[in-house]
């Protein structure tokens, strides 16, 4: 965030804020992970806005927060814990997002929150928010720095979708590049669950990942072909001769400095994506970072 000489207004306590959740209809939702998970979309999808909405719960309370869908499953069983539900109209995120701004009243204080961090906890809702209370409009962008996880202010115009950032921005709103990667990091595909479970899932999130992922998140041995330590990347080839590529998130996840090639690792493959790398341990189940 850009600072300023100028002193700064106390930051607004958390319950001043009414913090509104999208969440798209689960059965429909996490498109971009359905050829990776499969028929666990749905469920990964209902868990991923559950603890979503667990996490705004505890940092707002049920009063504060209001929930945008058309899920019936999803709407019953917050609107059972006190949280307002409000109907999706159908015409897209940013008129559902307008639509809980509506529900919060005139002139009060929104924070949108995308229904897909599954790694949020209540602490860093409320940091992000009390840093957002000391500016008139802002947002705090996704872990890649092109979207949009979070945008606060009064009577706004949400902007979200691809390259959301640079439109909020343009808008006026400052950018909160606060240090809180498990609210800036959103779960779209098997790259961002990856990071999100290193981080360290919700409960429902979580348990679906442990009891249904077995069919999709795979764990196998592969030696290094190609890595280029100035992008990060690279490839491995597995044991059958097929070269699976790797991207700079995975490997940054890997607590590795370096890698060598022919050496032997432990990977973490999603549908021939590799999300997770480690080294060889001794012995079954003992991978050295």
């Amino acid at each position: 965030m850009t600072t300023s000489s100028h002193p700064r207004p106390p930051a607004a306590p958390a319950t001043d804020w009414h913090v509104v959740v999208p969440v798209k209809d689960t059965s429909h939702g996490k498109s971009r992970l359905a050829r990776a998970v499969g028929s666990d979309r749905a469920d990964l999808s209902a868990a991923i806005a559950s603890d979503t909405l667990a996490a705004a719960l505890e940092a707002v309370g049920p009063d504060h927060l209001v929930l945008v869908t058309s899920d019936a499953v999803l709407a019953d069983r917050w609107r059972t814990r006190g949280v307002h539900v409000v109907a999706d109209p159908g015409s897209g995120l940013n008129d559902a997002v307008s639509a809980g701004m509506r529900q919060a009243g005139p002139g009060a204080r929104v924070a949108a929150l995308l229904g897909d961090v599954p790694s949020l906890d209540a602490a860093s809702l409320r940091a992000a928010l009390e840093v957002a209370g000391r500016a008139d409009e802002s947002f705090v962008p996704d872990a890649d720095g092109t979207g949009t996880v979070l945008r606060c202010g009064r009577g706004f115009t949400p902007r979200f979708g691809t390259d959301s950032a640079a439109r909020h921005e343009a808008d006026g709103a400052v950018r909160l590049e606060l240090p809180l990667p498990r609210l800036r990091t959103d779960v779209d595909d098997a790259r961002s669950l990856s990071r999100a479970r290193r981080l360290g899932l919700g409960p429902a999130t979580r348990s679906v990942l442990e009891h249904r992922a077995s069919g999709w998140i795979r764990s196998m041995q592969a030696t290094v072909h190609r890595f280029d330590p100035e992008t990060r990347t690279g490839s491995l080839l597995r044991d059958d001769g097929v070269e699976l590529p790797f991207e700079a998130p995975a490997f940054d996840g890997s607590g590795l400095r370096l890698l060598r090639l022919g050496q032997r690792l432990t990977v973490e493959v999603v549908d021939d994506h590799v999300v997770a790398l480690h080294i060889v341990g001794v012995g079954p189940g003992q991978p050295i970072r």
